[in-house]
């Protein structure tokens, strides 16, 4: 059952290539504001180029109110997004919305030389391809886990910059802006080409992280089920002796820090042997199944329940103030376990259980105190008869 669920769990997750894209999305979004910042320095050098070359006020004032409200809005959706969280149903959908938002801001960029009036100034295109070329580079930087992102940047703000120079030089046949239009051409093949390269190694290092937590949950699966199997049976899933024992140090533990008390019941049932003899281990096994499930349905929260031999197990009851109390739990186990068992469509199997209790304090403060006063209890209930429950002495 633990290893179905376990392998279930595996194949419902998301496969490597959504995680990677998961953790690429979430590096991409979250760093609006310094990134805005320097978006509206850019506008900024940008305005103070085109007011020099003659650009009204009000049309750049209204260039840069337009471009602030953008930014602005952007500043929102990354808060939103922190609300709301990034997870494998919305990156996608989330990433293209980030991206158009970037490629609006660029674009602002893009068609700035085109606000200017006069043509043929060469200080003028030369500033703004600076600074143009200085926003597409800190984007590819930035968002290095994101190529597309910084390629739609180039794309929406250095190439019309680029088109705005083979006009000129297609206009005037001005020499410089063939000089414009070689660099930016170069400028752009070689930056996005290493920025490639780097885009590439982070995420390959995503890819690694994600590799490596793979393996290290993988090891923590396994390192789990060892210590299952060491602490559990193999046919119940019930703890087992081994587990049981430590149970009882802590709750012997406890009781003396805290002052709690706490019961013991040993149950042993009482006609398994002949099961085996007549029907075969296979249905005695399928017996002591339907008894430790019908165990571990009774259990509370603060109780524990193990199978510490062939047919016999044991409970550790908390939260019990008197011996009176503990008789009632061993009572409803051995009425549970009284009721017969239908196993493979044979007649319904009768087993019984015969039961013993130990309460700490009282009977005694050690494991093995309790267990032998359990015991005891348990075989003077054996020899009153089958499915019978111990008496206080």
């Amino acid at each position: 059952m633990v290893e179905a669920d376990a392998t279930s769990a595996r194949s419902a997750s998301p496969s490597l290539e959504d995680r990677v894209e998961l953790e690429r999305v979430r590096i991409f979004i979250g760093h609006a504001a310094g990134n805005m910042i320097n978006i509206l320095i850019g506008a900024v050098l940008i305005a103070i180029v085109l007011r020099r070359d003659g650009v009204s006020v009000t049309l750049l004032a209204g260039w840069f109110v337009s471009l602030t409200a953008v930014c602005i809005a952007v500043a929102a959706f990354e808060r939103h997004v922190k609300r709301i969280g990034i997870d494998a149903g919305n990156c996608r959908r989330l990433r293209n919305v980030r991206i158009a938002f970037g490629a609006t801001m660029a674009l602002y960029y893009g068609v700035a030389a085109f606000l200017a009036p006069a043509t043929g100034n060469h200080a003028q295109d030369t500033f703004l391809f600076i600074i143009v070329s200085a926003m597409v580079m800190v984007a590819a930087m930035g968002y290095a886990v994101m190529p597309m992102y910084y390629m739609v940047i180039n794309a929406v703000s250095l190439l019309p910059l680029t088109a705005h120079f083979i006009w000129e030089y297609a206009a005037g046949r001005d020499d410089y802006y063939l000089l414009l239009i070689c660099v930016s051409l170069v400028w752009q093949v070689v930056v996005l080409v290493k920025a490639r390269r780097v885009s590439q190694t982070s995420i390959d290092a995503i890819v690694l992280n994600q590799r490596l937590r793979d393996e290290i949950e993988e090891h923590d699966r396994t390192k789990e089920a060892i210590r299952h199997m060491a602490l559990h049976d193999v046919l119940t899933g019930l703890a087992n002796r081994r587990y049981f024992e430590d149970m009882i140090e802590r709750a012997l533990s406890n009781a003396e820090r805290e002052g709690d008390r706490f019961g013991l019941v040993i149950i042993d049932l009482d006609g398994f042997k002949p099961v085996n003899d007549r029907y075969g281990h296979a249905v005695g096994d399928a017996v002591l199944k339907v008894v430790a499930d019908r165990l571990h349905g009774m259990m509370r929260a603060g109780d524990f329940c193990a199978r510490i031999g062939g047919d016999e197990f044991a409970v550790i009851v908390g939260g019990v103030g008197t011996a009176g109390d503990l008789m009632l739990v061993a009572d409803k186990i051995r009425a549970a376990l009284a009721a017969p068992v239908a196993v493979d469509g044979r007649a319904a199997i009768e087993v019984g259980a015969s039961v013993g209790h130990a309460l700490c304090p009282d009977d005694g403060e050690t494991a093995d105190g309790l267990v032998v006063v359990a015991d005891g209890r348990m075989y003077q209930a054996k020899q009153r008869g089958r499915s019978q429950a111990s008496l206080a002495d």
